[in-house]
């Protein structure tokens, strides 16, 4: 994944804990979640037994208002700020 690709979250990431209030919007509302990569970090707290998975920070833009603001979902503490997301909570759009 690079930046410039359009994403959306997977099946992984909405079926955690803090996406259950996106999740009735994206899946029973059959609204569409797209987003742009922004930006791809190195993860600056890595170490030798880090997954690949965890080796870098996506920084995600989404196209529609009701986007998460991290793979945190949209808790208070990250409103405003620019969370990131990891590999696995995204999937390339059809």
């Amino acid at each position: 994944m690079k930046v410039g690709d359009l994403v959306t979250l997977s099946s992984y990431s909405m079926k955690s804990e803090p996406m259950w209030a996106l999740r009735k919007k994206v899946w029973e509302s059959k609204k569409p979640l797209v987003g742009l990569v922004v930006r791809v970090e190195q993860n600056p707290y890595t170490r030798r037994w880090t997954s690949k998975n965890e080796s870098r920070f996506y920084y995600i833009q989404w196209m529609q208002d009701y986007g998460p603001v991290s793979r945190f979902g949209n808790a208070s503490y990250y409103r405003g700020k620019q969370g990131y997301f990891l590999r696995n909570d995204l999937k390339f759009v059809k």
